[in-house]
């Protein structure tokens, strides 16, 4: 398949225009998968009528597919178990001595297809006690596809096959309909509140948030919008309140005012106690 780099730019540049993530010239070739899956959704038969029929309008609908295509939903159960430990181990512990009253918030806030609020919940669930029940989940994500599956909570063994271990599957899920089909538990799936945001665009809420998980974000993103997130997942959580980065992600050359933590290997960021 042969794309003018004219093409390739236009969709590049919509693309860090509304989401943030940068395709550099030498990454163009990474959008041949996405404009594939867009010629199959509008029945094209060429890059160039895909390109054609978004430049003459871009409609709501097509802005939603186009974002939808767009987006990496690359997620999977308990992916790099430390944070989920450390949940568990070490932040909820420590939060539990300035907040020992009311509800914890959480937010994952590219939580895909819901592995990971899904996650954090049977964590809770299995090593909390009572905070499982003391505990607010709320998930986003920019893809709307990614949140209508989230919602639904029914994975399939593929799905299961990454990161869940048989043990979990048969204590939380409840097998759906066909084959190799599977729900999790109504007590998990409720606790859950899906919902929309777009990171760079959308207003961030003030101190609302106990912990947030932002991983494997931040590196799809150029350097001045990684630190105009991060002051706003600053300013979003409670004094006292924890980030999880992915790994790999840091603060070098971010000038946010964390603290750093250490547990267990992992770099924790901590918001100072006011």
């Amino acid at each position: 398949m042969k794309v003018s780099n004219h093409i390739y730019k236009f969709f590049a540049d919509y693309i860090y225009k509304h989401t943030g993530i940068t395709y550099l010239e030498k990454d163009y070739y990474r959008l041949d998968s996405r404009f594939k899956d867009l010629m199959d959704f509008f029945e094209l038969d060429s890059v160039d009528e895909l390109y054609n029929k978004y430049k003459a309008s871009i409609s709501p609908d097509m802005h939603a597919v186009l974002i939808n295509f767009s987006t990496n939903n690359e997620t999977y159960f308990f992916r790099d178990k430390k944070p989920f430990k450390a949940l568990t181990k070490h932040i909820l512990p420590e939060l539990n001595t300035k907040y020992p009253m009311g509800m914890l918030n959480i937010w994952s806030c590219a939580s895909s297809t819901g592995q990971e609020p899904v996650s954090i919940l049977m964590q809770l669930k299995d090593h909390a006690g009572k905070d499982f029940t003391r505990v607010n989940i709320k998930a986003s994500d920019i893809s709307e596809r990614a949140l209508s599956k989230a919602k639904v909570g029914i994975y399939n063994g593929l799905d299961i096959q990454r990161g869940l271990p048989i043990t979990l599957l048969m204590k939380h899920f409840e097998q759906e309909g066909e084959e190799n089909s599977w729900k999790i538990s109504s007590d998990i799936l409720s606790k859950i509140n899906y919902f929309s945001f777009n990171l760079l665009t959308d207003s961030f809420p003030k101190a609302s948030y106990h912990v947030i998980f932002c991983r494997n974000v931040l590196i799809y993103q150029d350097m001045d919008n990684k630190r105009e997130i991060l002051k706003n997942m600053f300013d979003a959580l409670k004094p006292g309140g924890y980030l999880l980065l992915g790994n790999g992600e840091s603060l070098i050359g971010i000038s946010v005012p964390f603290e750093k933590e250490s547990y267990d290997g992992l770099t924790l960021y901590r918001k100072p106690v006011e």
